[in-house]
């Protein structure tokens, strides 16, 4: 596999930058103040972000398993990803794939590495770079305001699972829309979809929430001999 793709898939995923936590400098899209939109209306628009805010603000560390599945634009699955992932806010962050996409990116709130053990390599980075304005931040990062990075739906329960669909406020987005589901206060699934129209499923199993996490989980010792790429 070319190893620019190799190593920028997982960070693609996970770190593309979207609307919420813009980045500074970046022209903001304003909000429909449409006079046409009634109280009532902004009272249930409320209750959704509300009840979000409150699935999300519940996990303070999430543990699961995963399975990440790419799909084209005609639905034709490219790619499959399996492993684990470990989060605890604020900004800390594990995930990791197993063979042959055998990847594993760690953060602590101050640095990300992102190590390939096929290649040998491992990239290091600022955090707050590549995590402020992305997916990421919804398990680990500030979701007080989420009214002006993302409008959103709830596509109502089917099968005990609760779907909310997120719409960056900014339009330049690297994801259109994306997705998460719960059943109760346990996150199921998210779904990514690109500007390109490749959609981005990861399906969650035996999850966890709120149990104890270690601190070493979110720090990373670069092992003997591998190749070292400082990003700043």
């Amino acid at each position: 596999m070319n190893c620019m793709r190799r190593t920028g898939f997982l960070l693609l995923v996970l770190l593309a930058p979207i609307s919420g936590w813009a980045v500074e400098g970046k022209p903001q899209v304003e909000a429909d103040t449409s006079a046409n939109e009634t109280s009532s209306t902004a009272l249930q628009d409320q209750g959704v972000y509300d009840n979000l805010r409150t699935l999300l603000s519940n996990l303070n560390t999430l543990s699961a398993n995963f399975v990440q599945r790419v799909s084209d634009t005609e639905g034709f699955e490219i790619q499959v990803m399996e492993g684990k992932m470990t989060v605890a806010r604020p900004g800390n962050i594990r995930w990791q794939t197993q063979p042959p996409y055998e990847q594993l990116l760690v953060g602590d709130g101050d640095t990300l590495w992102l190590y390939d053990k096929d290649l040998e390599q491992v990239t290091v980075r600022p955090f707050m770079r590549d995590i402020a304005n992305s997916p990421a931040m919804l398990f680990i990062g500030d979701i007080s305001d989420l009214e002006s990075q993302y409008r959103v739906n709830r596509a109502g329960s089917e099968q005990g699972i609760a779907e909310f669909t997120l719409i960056p406020v900014d339009a330049s987005s690297v994801y259109q829309r994306l997705s998460i589901s719960f059943r109760g206060k346990l996150p199921v699934a998210m779904g990514l979809w690109d500007s390109l129209g490749q959609l981005t499923r990861i399906e969650f199993s035996a999850v966890k929430i709120n149990k104890p996490a270690s601190n070493s989980l979110f720090r990373f010792k670069i092992p003997a001999g591998v190749d070292v790429l400082y990003n700043d």
